[in-house]
């Protein structure tokens, strides 16, 4: 393998390293049930301390694609062989066209009464409280897209601003809660800017605004969080990309 070097500081190197690893299985570059390179030979390739390989070989591992054989290696498993590229880059850049150089401000992390639709997504009692995220990113110091996030307690109580700074919600929920994720679906439409909405992305009360619903749950199909995030309807392409 030639040296590979990332100038993408958003995502965090692992995932990014797991992500080549994964591309190269796609292309035919790696094949199933094959040994990876030694992690001292990954680090020379990457430029990276072996700390982080590791990590990379974590989530590949936490994901069931790879297998540790002592005193032999590092493993592809059968279950890779049906692999698609997964990146974990969250909404403002898994549906639409936007640019990877972007910033994020945690406006609150509150913990509050839902209502019935997500206490009822999430499984919860009536009386039970949810933590919410509010967050805001900004490209180009402008707001891009206004994002609340709605976890079950036992979750969300391990998320610090800190975490959402640096990864995604969905990088988050992998490397910090350790979940391994499953479905994600999304719902499109456009609504109308509430004075929350609004105020956030710089526009006027009841602009419309291209209105994304997601729905995240683990790999045994329970229920993770539910997500809305607000983007100003003329200012973004939509993009769906369809795998092979």
């Amino acid at each position: 393998m030639n040296k590979v070097r990332f100038d993408n500081r958003q995502i965090p190197l692992h995932y990014q390293i797991a992500d080549y690893l994964l591309d190269m299985l796609k292309r035919g570059e790696m094949k199933p049930l094959e040994n990876l390179p030694p992690e001292e030979e990954m680090r020379e390739i990457f430029g990276v301390s072996r700390t982080t390989i590791r990590r990379a070989l974590d989530h590949l591992h936490g994901k069931g694609f790879i297998i540790r054989k002592q005193g032999k290696g590092t493993f592809w498993t059968e279950e890779a062989r049906g692999v698609r590229q997964e990146k974990l880059v969250g909404i403002n850049r898994q549906i639409f066209n936007i640019e990877d150089v972007t910033t994020v401000r945690v406006l609150s992390n509150t913990v509050q009464n839902a209502g019935p639709d997500i206490t009822e997504f999430l499984g919860l009692t009536p009386d039970e409280k949810v933590s919410v995220f509010r967050r805001l990113r900004f490209s180009k110091q402008e707001p891009m897209s206004y994002t609340v996030n709605y976890l079950p307690r036992h979750i969300g109580g391990m998320i610090e601003k800190q975490h959402l700074r640096d990864m995604t919600m969905l990088e988050t929920l992998e490397s910090v809660c350790n979940i391994r994720l499953g479905t994600i679906r999304h719902e499109v439409e456009v609504t109308r800017a509430s004075s929350e909405i609004a105020e956030c992305l710089q526009i006027a009360v009841l602009d419309p605004v291209l209105t994304v619903n997601t729905s995240v749950y683990d790999k045994d199909g329970g229920p993770v969080e539910i997500v809305w995030t607000y983007f100003v309807e003329n200012k973004y392409k939509f993009r769906v990309v369809f795998d092979e």
